[in-house]
């Protein structure tokens, strides 16, 4: 692809973004006359006029709306590759390529990559957030070559080891009276509207989350199925529902979401570290060495002597 266009593709997410020509011309540290020919340069090559300007601002037109999902992921893929080289620039020579869930990104996989670092600095270390279902298949196409993801048992041929148990917890608008409790009862959620992942995204967690409501005497109320579970704690903290989620995203933080244990505890499919059992990937195997010891090391009992 010609790199000018993709140059030229930054210069309209910028103006997206700051929704003013002027503020994206400083942005981009350019004057205002050049990046309005940029663009308009770029609507000539593709043939449809991107960007509108009113007294309000600059914003996309609908073409513009239709193709800003499509410039964003190859902006993403071009900061890769510019990480990417920056890593071979420092002398790396192995590259492995791990998809992540959310909720494993801040307690399972940080000391996991440190003590994979540690061992072979050599290596080039990509991670892709996904969902469980995305990660799955392209651990089948080589797209990856580990994940770490929810999944109960093998799907052949993709192996997977537990690294460790997980539970769910309610996850709840601080303004919601429930929040004010320590610990809450798995029923009192049963009038409130209920976040959810769809089955396909994950279906260990949605079967979960299910039986798990009708044990505690109610069938889920869905306000609506969300793609992402940041996109449900976004939901929660907008004070449009609750949702029961990994206790692994409580380390998120998010302000305006409180998280709340259960007082009988419901046991959820903990993350588990995958591979693809017809690829030969000893850089992968050596990850994965690290991760499974990690994980008993985590589990196993103290015998301390006190």
């Amino acid at each position: 692809m010609d790199l000018n266009l993709i140059k030229r593709f930054g210069h309209f997410l910028a103006v997206v973004e700051t929704g003013h020509f002027g503020k994206a011309a400083a942005k981009l540290g350019m004057s205002q006359p050049p990046l309005t020919a940029q663009i308009q340069l770029l609507e000539r090559t593709l043939g449809v006029k991107l960007l509108e300007r009113s007294r309000q601002g600059t914003r996309p037109t609908w073409e513009g709306e239709v193709l800003l999902p499509a410039v964003r992921r190859l902006e993403e893929s071009a900061l890769a590759v510019e990480a990417l080289a920056r890593e071979v620039r420092l002398g790396r020579r192995e590259l492995i390529t791990i998809g992540c869930i959310t909720s494993a990104m801040f307690e399972t996989l940080p000391p996991v990559i440190r003590a994979f670092r540690a061992e072979r600095p050599e290596t080039v270390i990509t991670v892709r957030e996904m969902d469980t279902s995305d990660a799955m298949e392209a651990l089948r196409r080589g797209e990856i070559d580990i994940a770490f993801a929810r999944l109960e048992r093998d799907l052949f041929p993709i192996r997977m080891a537990p690294l460790a148990p997980d539970r769910l917890v309610a996850a709840l608008p601080d303004s919601d009276p429930l929040a004010a409790h320590d610990i809450i009862d798995l029923a009192a959620l049963e009038a409130r509207p209920m976040m959810m992942l769809p089955r396909a995204i994950s279906p260990a967690y949605f079967d979960g989350v299910v039986a798990a409501c009708r044990e505690a005497g109610f069938a889920p109320m869905p306000a609506r199925e969300v793609n992402s579970a940041m996109a449900q704690l976004g939901l929660v903290a907008s004070g449009l529902g609750v949702a029961l989620v990994s206790s692994g995203m409580a380390a998120l933080g998010p302000p305006g979401v409180s998280f709340r244990p259960l007082k009988r505890p419901v046991e959820a499919v903990g993350v588990a570290v995958a591979w693809n059992s017809q690829r030969d990937n000893p850089i992968g195997a050596a990850l994965i060495a690290i991760a499974r010891s990690l994980a008993e090391a985590s589990t196993a009992p103290d015998n301390t002597v006190t």
